[in-house]
């Protein structure tokens, strides 16, 4: 029986579509081995959104041909041309198969050919991958849009991933079905930008009514969003997330500059007023909900004013985890022809200051958090002679470390209701009740 192996770089969309390719690689009759060690096939799904992320892929893969020297490695994923040219120079590298032909993978190791190369191809074939579970994880991501019409100066994910491109409802709900019968209680729903979800399908206020839908499926129970754009919070998506605590009311919303000149300079398509409104609104509606976002600090033309003022919004909007990226230009984007560029030393000084300030302000939300009775999904745990221990991540998002000092039993992919008690560093701690969370059955059981 032939070998194969998976390596995945970057987003939850690239751990999606590895997981399925693993499925139809697989069912043509390969074993996968835990490390890619002697392999005869290798799949690497690449990331590219900066240029050290490109870097990291083409060093890994020649560690892989060295450990590997007669595989067959196959590239897919987000790739630009200066990545292509460096990587079909490295021996063992077979085929690089960009995102509108990664469905075809299987096929390809079949013998079938790769299409012609046609730029800016629109095709909704890239939903025809699918999967049915994730081996090893509590949480199972669903893929719902791929696409980005937004071409931000600074980013290069609309050239190699396309226009946005929505799967249509019922696949969605079909392909949620059978993550529920699988045994999975909580989807994330992924995308390179879930709010233009169902734009290029006619469909009004699509999101909020694709969650409910979800949620109607037995065996759903947790609903979790991967990063989404201010625009998205509208009065109907909050509502649904007021009327359904299964709606996990964990937020990241991307600033990436306080700064209205430096926003118009990304190219982003909100004011602060805008962004600012949107969290507020979202706080003063679901008062427990946590919002993260990123930040990018150093942008060509940024002026001390400038960062002071997205250190402002930070301290104001009171984000729970901050994303703090030092920009680097990236080649063919607008931004690396912008003017003002900073230095690196201007850069990482100012980075240090911003990550003081969100260390801070983190410690302080996450204090606020004690006494909270949150429920976890329990993803981990560890036994012991007079206890038993885990830790999880609860519906608001927070990494949560659970201990049961008599004996019990704390069971892996179970929801439990937990009362935070502490914090330590950037996790929160919690005591075990024992109570009844899910469909009758006992979350702990204490001896």
């Amino acid at each position: 029986m032939p070998s194969c192996a998976f390596v995945t770089f970057g987003c939850k969309i690239n751990q999606y579509e590895t997981q399925a390719i693993r499925e139809e690689i697989i069912d043509l009759g390969y074993q996968e081995r835990d490390k890619p060690v002697d392999t005869d096939l290798i799949v690497v799904n690449s990331c590219t959104v900066t240029e050290r992320a490109g870097e990291k892929v083409h060093d890994r893969i020649r560690s892989l041909v060295g450990k590997n020297p007669n595989a067959t490695i196959i590239v897919t994923g987000c790739m630009t041309e200066d990545d292509r040219v460096r990587l079909d120079k490295i021996p063992g590298v077979v085929h690089l198969i960009g995102n509108e032909e990664k469905h075809r993978i299987a096929e390809v190791v079949q013998g079938a050919a790769l299409l012609e190369k046609k730029p800016g191809r629109k095709s909704r074939d890239i939903f025809s991958l699918e999967v049915s579970g994730f081996a090893g994880r509590t949480r199972a991501f669903l893929k719902i849009q791929d696409g980005c019409d937004s071409f931000c100066s600074y980013c290069i994910l609309p050239y190699l991933r396309g226009s946005s491109r929505s799967r249509e409802p019922e696949a969605v709900i079909d392909e949620a079905r059978r993550l529920a019968a699988a045994g999975f209680m909580e989807l994330v729903l992924t995308g390179i930008h879930l709010r233009q979800w169902a734009r290029d399908l006619g469909v009004e206020d699509g999101l909020a009514n694709l969650l409910t839908r979800l949620r109607q499926i037995d065996g759903i129970e947790r609903i979790r969003l991967s990063s989404i754009g201010e625009g998205a919070f509208s009065d109907s998506f909050l509502r649904a997330f007021g009327l359904d605590e299964g709606l996990c009311r964990f937020f990241h919303v991307p600033l990436q500059s306080g700064s209205d000149r430096i926003l118009e300079r990304m190219r982003r398509d909100y004011t602060v007023d805008e962004f600012v409104a949107a969290m507020e609104r979202t706080r003063d509606q679901l008062p427990k909900a946590v919002i993260a976002t990123d930040v990018i600090v150093g942008f060509p033309g940024e002026t001390e004013g400038d960062f002071e003022q997205t250190l402002s919004i930070i301290e104001r909007l009171r984000f729970q985890k901050v994303h703090l990226f030092p920009y680097s230009p990236r080649p063919r984007t607008v931004a690396a022809r912008l003017d003002g560029h900073l230095s690196p030393e201007v850069r990482q000084r100012r980075m240090e200051q911003a990550r003081q300030l969100c260390d801070d302000v983190q410690a302080a939300e996450l204090d606020r958090r004690i006494g909270d009775r949150v429920r976890v999904l329990v993803e981990s745990v560890q036994q012991h002679p007079d206890r038993v221990t885990g830790e999880g991540l609860s519906r608001e998002g927070l990494r949560v470390d659970i201990e049961q000092r008599r004996t019990g039993l704390l069971r892996r992919g179970t929801e439990v209701a937990v009362t935070i008690d502490q914090r330590h560093g950037a996790r929160l701690q919690a005591r075990m009740e024992p109570v009844t969370v899910r469909d009758g059955d006992p979350a702990c059981q204490i001896s």
